[in-house]
C-alpha cells in the first residue's frame, strides 16, 4: 500500500497524528511506502511563512479575533470560498508528487489539506480513496468536502453533529484521534521519577505549554509554588527557549521541587508517572492524556477548536477549568487531595480512550484501497 499523508505544520498536532498514521502503517504493513507531506511548505515555503506565520501570529496576539474568525468561517460563506479559491490556484503544484509517488490513497489531517484532495478529485486530477482524519472534538464546516471517502473523528459525540452537516452516516469513523504506538505501552512510574531524582511517593503536577508554548505557564509555575510542600513538578516547555530559560530562572529561586524539560519524545512517560495534568486543551495534547488516563486541568483555550475541546472534557468529566490562573493554587490542590475525583476521572479517560485508533485507521485504509480498486 502506497500513502501519501497530507498535513500542515500549524501546531504539533496534526503533523504528530500524521506521524502516529505512518507508524501504524509500518507495524501492520512494512513493506507499505508512506510519504508525509507538509502541504503549504511544499507548494511553496514562502507563502507557508506568511500563511501559517499569520495563523500562529493571530493565535499569540489576538485569540479572540482567532476565535471570531473561527465561528464566523462557520456561516460565513465568503470566507469558505476565498480559501477554496486560493486552493484551487496553488493545488496543481502537487500534481507531479502525487504523478511521481502514485499513491493508493490519500490521509489528511489538515482542513487545509483536505480540500485540496477535495479539489484534486473534483477536478478528475486524483481517483483514489481520500481518508480525513479530524484533530478536535468537535466538527468544524472546514473539514468537510465533498468527493472524501471516510472521516475519522475523534468521539462518538461527533457522529450526529456530522450527520447534521450533511455527511452521510457511512462515511463518519469513530476511531478516535491516532497517537503514536509508544502511549499505549505501559511504563513504570518508579522508574521514571527516579531517573529525574524526583519521588515516586509525592504528588506528581505536569505542565505543558503545547508545541507553541503559548498560554500562562509563568502564571501557572507561580500558583504551583503555593503549594510546593506537598507536590513535585514536570514542566515541559517543547521548542520554546525563551519560556524554558525563563522557567529555569524562576525555578532556581524556588523551594517548589522541579524539573524542566524541553523538547522530548518521552512525553508518554511523563504523562504516565503524573497525577495531574494542567495543559491548554489541544486535541492532540488531550488525546494523549485520555489515552494516558490522566485526569487534566485545562487553561487558556483558545477560542475556536480548543474551547470545543474544553467542552468535551468538561461534559464527560476528563478535567476541571482553571477559571483564573493568577488564584487558582487552592483549586489545583483541592483536587489533588480528592483521590476519589481523581480516580473518577481515571475512569472517565478509560471509558473514552480509544487506544486501538492506529490499527483501525490501517484496517479502514486496507478496506478501502481493496474495495476501490476491486
Amino acid at each position: 500500500m502506497r500513502v501519501l499523508i497530507l498535513s500542515i505544520s500549524a501546531g504539533g498536532g496534526h503533523v504528530n497524528a500524521a506521524k502516529a498514521v505512518e507508524k501504524y502503517i509500518k507495524i501492520n504493513s512494512p513493506e507499505s511506502e508512506v510519504v508525509i507531506i507538509d502541504t503549504i511548505k511544499y507548494i511553496n515555503p514562502i507563502l507557508d511563512k506568511v500563511v501559517i506565520g499569520s495563523y500562529l501570529k493571530s493565535l499569540k496576539l489576538s485569540p479572540a479575533l482567532f476565535g471570531k474568525l473561527y465561528n464566523l468561517a462557520e456561516t460565513e460563506d465568503s470566507i469558505a470560498n476565498f480559501s477554496s479559491k486560493i486552493n484551487e490556484i496553488i493545488i496543481h503544484k502537487l500534481i507531479p508528487l502525487i504523478d511521481s509517488f502514485n499513491p493508493d490513497i490519500i490521509v489528511s489531517t489538515h482542513p487545509i489539506s483536505n480540500e485540496m484532495a477535495s479539489i484534486l478529485k473534483a477536478k478528475g486530477k486524483i481517483d483514489i480513496p481520500i481518508v480525513t482524519i479530524m484533530t478536535d472534538y468537535a466538527p468544524h464546516s472546514f473539514w468537510i468536502h465533498p468527493y472524501i471517502d471516510a472521516y475519522i473523528v475523534s468521539n462518538d459525540d461527533m457522529v450526529n453533529e456530522m450527520i447534521e452537516r450533511g455527511v452521510p452516516r457511512e462515511l463518519i469513523f469513530s476511531f478516535g484521534i491516532p497517537v503514536k504506538p509508544e502511549f499505549t505501552k505501559k511504563y513504570s512510574r518508579k522508574d521514571t521519577l527516579t531517573s529525574l531524582n524526583l519521588n515516586p511517593a509525592k504528588k506528581t503536577v505536569l505542565l505543558m505549554s503545547g508545541s507553541l508554548g503559548l498560554g500562562k505557564v509563568l502564571d501557572l509555575y507561580q500558583q504551583l509554588e503555593n503549594i510546593k510542600n506537598s507536590i513535585q513538578v514536570l514542566i515541559i516547555t517543547g521548542n520554546n527557549k525563551k519560556l524554558y530559560n525563563h522557567l529555569m530562572e524562576q525555578s532556581f529561586e524556588s523551594q517548589l521541587v522541579t524539573r524542566i524539560i524541553g523538547y522530548t519524545t518521552d512525553v508518554c512517560k511523563y504523562m504516565q508517572s503524573s497525577d495531574l495534568l494542567i495543559t491548554k486543551p489541544g486535541g492532540l495534547t488531550v488525546t494523549e492524556a485520555i489515552v494516558s488516563h490522566i485526569p487534566m486541568a485545562i487553561f487558556s483555550a483558545i477560542p475556536g477548536q480548543e474551547e470545543k475541546n474544553a467542552d468535551f472534557l468538561l461534559r464527560h468529566q476528563l478535567a476541571i477549568d482553571l477559571n483564573e490562573v493568577k488564584n487558582c493554587s487552592s483549586q489545583i490542590s483541592e483536587f489533588l487531595c480528592d483521590d476519589t475525583l481523581l480516580a473518577s476521572i481515571k475512569k472517565n479517560c478509560e471509558k473514552y480512550a480509544k487506544p486501538n485508533s492506529g490499527n483501525d485507521i490501517y484496517n479502514l485504509l486496507q478496506k478501502l484501497t481493496k474495495s476501490y480498486y476491486s
